[in-house]
C-alpha cells in the first residue's frame, strides 16, 4: 500500500478528526478541488480502534507479522513522552501498513473498535453529499489536515464507518509526476 503522502502525522489528523463530532458536514463556502489521481476509489490507509491497544499490538504481532512501532500521537517521528498519547504503526520490512489507536468513545460519533478503511475520492465534499443522498450518516464533517488533505468520515446505511481521503494540491502534483 505505498501511496505518495507521508503519513508520519496520520495520528494527528485522527485526533483532529474524531475531535469534532457533527450531525450534518460544514461544507466549505467555494467549491473544494478534484482530485485527479489516478489512486480514486483505492485504500488509502487502515486504522485499527481498539479498546485494548496492548492486546491488539500483541495479536497482529504474531498473527500477520507486523512489527508494532510505538510512537507520539502528536508527532509520529518520536516515541510518546510520559502521559502523552501513543499511537501505533504497524510496520512490515520497513513500511508503515496500518495505524492503531486507542478506542476513547468519548462523543457518540467516535468510530467503535474495529478497522477503519480510508478510501481516496476525487473531492471529499461531494462523497459527503452524496453519502447522505444515498442514507449514509456523517460521524465527523469534512475537514482539511495540512500536509496529509481532506479527510471525513461517514456511515453506509447498514451502519459501516468509512473514512474518505483526498490529498492536498500539492500531493496531488507529486503523485502525477511519479
Amino acid at each position: 500500500m505505498s501511496r505518495p503522502v507521508s503519513r508520519r502525522s496520520l495520528a494527528a489528523v485522527l485526533s483532529l478528526a474524531f475531535a469534532a463530532s457533527v450531525a450534518v458536514p460544514a461544507m466549505a463556502e467555494s467549491p473544494a478541488p478534484q482530485s485527479s489521481s489516478s489512486d480514486n476509489g483505492s485504500v488509502w490507509w487502515n486504522e485499527l480502534v481498539s479498546a485494548n491497544p496492548d492486546r491488539a499490538r500483541d495479536f497482529y504481532a504474531n498473527v500477520v507479522g507486523w512489527t508494532p512501532k510505538i510512537v507520539s500521537a502528536d508527532d509520529n517521528s518520536r516515541p510518546p513522552a510520559p502521559g502523552e498519547s501513543a499511537y501505533t504503526l504497524f510496520m512490515a520490512n520497513g513500511a508503515e501498513q496500518a495505524g492503531l489507536s486507542k478506542y476513547e468513545g468519548k462523543q457518540p460519533t467516535d468510530p467503535k473498535p474495529g478497522w477503519l478503511t480510508y478510501i481516496q475520492v476525487p473531492n471529499v465534499d461531494d462523497a459527503v453529499v452524496q453519502a447522505l443522498k444515498m442514507g449514509g450518516k456523517v460521524l465527523k464533517a469534512p475537514a482539511d489536515v495540512d500536509n496529509v488533505g481532506r479527510l471525513a468520515i461517514i456511515q453506509d446505511p447498514d451502519g459501516n464507518s468509512l473514512g474518505l481521503y483526498m490529498p492536498e494540491p500539492q500531493e496531488q502534483a507529486q503523485a502525477a509526476a511519479h
